[in-house]
């Protein structure tokens, strides 16, 4: 009986959001000729969201859910393209997305058409730390690696990774293919640092009826914890309600005279982490490095042999707010998108795990998500 309620509570709030959404009608054209640009897709960032650019350069995005999103375009010959935009309830949004076209590089054309065996070793190191090394990461595979030009000259014991065409990568433990346009990448393996900064657009994969439910298992597992999960927790002042915990960090000074970072006793609450205003926007303004602790789950083994540790029953990250505040949507989207660092947990957990914003767990959950009707 309270499965069953929690189904239909669940059932009703998703009704009542599908009345709470918009949609975006476009054209796509050429910024020197004025002319529009078939076959192109069109997405909002880190969505499901999404659409083909027709012969004449339209584009028709429907069912989202109201908020703040970035329209992003990446086609051949041309510079991607990013664009803020407002979704409001009931209406419809038009723009007119205006391509720049790229200039190519001669020199770095005949580069992307060296194939060593030093290119392939740094592709492994890509693979490792864009994808990352959990089990859903591991299962991922990148589909068009050549488009990828690797650069390990530019700055010794660093490598700098771009590609002129968004990343394909197909993730069947989650169920998608994901095309991710990369704005950058670097990496230095020997000191284990790296970042990378781009725009995933999510495409469910054909899933065999067999396979849908360990597909959503992993997909609920890919999302608690995440650090979408632990924000919309924090907009929603529903912490631990989602099982989580967050601290100040303290330093010890160790045996050895150097310092660890370990959570300290003072707890932090959701409400000295947000600022409301009167228009009822949410700002992250908390500016103290924390520790957020998970409880309801433990580590992945890949994780604890990653850092040579014991196998924590819950799941640990550090979490730094890189500028004066960033602004939350209720889904866990966050503006601007390079406002948030974070490390252990969530900052092992890379694009192999990454799933869309508005996705809705079938496991319980107390948290009201927006999600765009099926």
């Amino acid at each position: 009986m309270i499965r069953l309620l929690f189904w239909i509570v669940i059932f009703s709030f998703c009704s009542s959001l599908a009345q709470a959404q918009g949609q975006i009608r476009g054209t796509l054209i050429d910024g020197e000729t004025r002319a529009p640009l078939p076959f192109a897709t069109v997405f909002l960032a880190n969505t499901t969201l999404g659409a083909v650019t027709d012969t004449e350069g339209t584009f028709n995005i429907t069912n989202i859910p109201i908020g703040e999103y970035e329209i992003i375009v990446s086609f051949m010959g041309y510079y991607p393209l990013q664009q803020q935009v407002v979704v409001e309830e009931g209406k419809i949004l038009r723009v007119e997305l205006v391509m720049t076209p790229q200039v190519i590089d001669l020199k770095e054309s005949l580069v992307e058409d060296i194939r060593d065996k030093s290119w392939y070793a740094n592709l492994k190191i890509f693979e490792e730390y864009f994808l990352g090394t959990s089990m859903n990461a591991k299962r991922s595979k990148i589909l068009n690696p050549k488009i990828l030009i690797m650069d390990d000259q530019q700055k010794p014991g660093h490598l700098i990774v771009s590609a002129r065409e968004p990343i394909l990568i197909e993730n069947p433990n989650l169920g998608y293919q994901i095309r991710f346009v990369l704005q950058s990448f670097e990496c230095n393996p020997k000191e284990r640092r790296w970042s990378y900064y781009g725009y995933p657009y999510f495409e469910e994969l054909e899933v065999p009826a067999r396979r849908m439910n360990r597909v959503a298992k992993n997909r609920d597992r890919a999302y608690f914890g995440s650090l979408t999960h632990f924000l919309q927790a924090v907009y929603q002042d529903k912490l631990e309600d989602e099982g989580f915990e967050v601290y100040l960090v303290n330093r010890l000074k160790r045996e050895d005279q150097l310092y660890e970072e370990v959570p300290s006793e003072v707890a932090v609450s959701a409400r000295e982490m947000v600022l409301r205003n009167e228009e009822g926007n949410a700002y992250f303004h908390y500016r103290k490095p924390i520790f957020v602790k998970y409880n309801n789950e433990s580590e992945e083994t890949a994780f604890s042999m990653r850092f040579n540790k014991r196998k924590s029953l819950y799941q640990t990250s550090k979490f730094i707010l890189r500028v004066h505040r960033i602004r939350l949507e209720q889904d866990g989207r966050y503006f601007p998108a390079s406002g948030i660092y974070t490390e252990g947990y969530m900052g092992w957990e890379r694009v192999g795990d990454l799933m869309p914003f508005g996705y809705v767990p079938q496991g319980e959950t107390t948290l009201q998500i927006k999600s765009p009707e099926n």
